[in-house]
């Protein structure tokens, strides 16, 4: 079985985790200019996190910086995602809410790949993942865990839920709250891949402790790996350019 997913030009699932670069900005100018500073770092994909966008919900704003982070972007794919306060983001939406706004996103058509908050119930997810489908646009399957590390039987009955969903691509992340927590992640994530996984996965423990794993997902089993160009998305986030160097050099060894 094929357990990668193809996104342009880029693959997922193969060789190296990819470094995804996640850009924020309240208006379409500063958008722009942490998507320019970003583009330096090389990113393999860049994440739009539109929950810091001012004007989200305001259709023409919406298309237009779409349109700007397009060509910008060239043939770097483009992960869009709405973070709710709930998984430690910033728009405070309700579930019928949140599936308007992304709904209305997918039917812009310019993101290569969208996420989707399954906190929001089943039903919302399924229908976000179905019209992302429809579209031809990808999809990753979100859970975050601010509190702590459930076991590693959640963690991985929450990734193959996803995979039930027809998520392209189940992602969670979890806080550890000792360092035994990150092998729990670690663990988890080894066994998805060895036992369960019929698509990339991604995870990652937050926080200073988690640091590891974000690195070692070509060991253990996790896809994609976010980096930083300025500001953090989420605790625990490395330099995309550091980050990408001691990838290249674990690869090597």
């Amino acid at each position: 079985m094929d357990k990668t997913v193809q996104v342009r030009d880029l693959v997922i699932g193969e060789g190296r985790p990819k470094i995804c670069i996640p850009v924020m900005g309240s208006t379409t100018e500063t958008l722009k200019e942490a998507v320019g500073h970003a583009m330096k770092k090389h990113p393999d994909l860049i994440e739009w996190r539109a929950d810091y966008f001012a004007d989200i919900e305001n259709e023409e704003v919406r298309r237009q910086a779409f349109d700007e982070l397009r060509e910008i972007l060239g043939e770097v794919p483009l992960l869009f995602t709405i973070r709710t306060r709930r998984e430690g983001g910033e728009a405070d939406l309700s579930a019928d809410q949140y599936l308007k706004v992304v709904s209305d996103a997918i039917r812009d058509e310019k993101a290569d790949l969208v996420d989707v908050e399954i906190s929001h119930g089943d039903d919302i997810a399924f229908m976000l993942i179905s019209l992302a489908h429809e579209f031809g646009i990808k999809t990753i399957a979100s859970s975050h865990d601010f509190s702590q590390t459930p076991k590693k039987e959640q963690i991985i009955m929450t990734l193959c839920k996803m995979q039930e969903l027809e998520a392209d691509i189940p992602k969670m992340a979890v806080m550890p709250q000792r360092e035994r927590d990150v092998l729990v992640l670690l663990d988890a994530t080894l066994s998805m891949k060895e036992l369960h996984a019929q698509t990339p996965v991604i995870t990652m423990a937050m926080g200073r402790n988690g640091v590891v794993s974000r690195l070692s997902g070509e060991v253990f089993g996790s896809a994609v790996t976010f980096g930083t160009a300025g500001a953090q998305s989420a605790p625990g986030q490395i330099d995309a350019e550091e980050l990408r160097k001691i990838l290249e050099l674990l690869a090597v060894v």
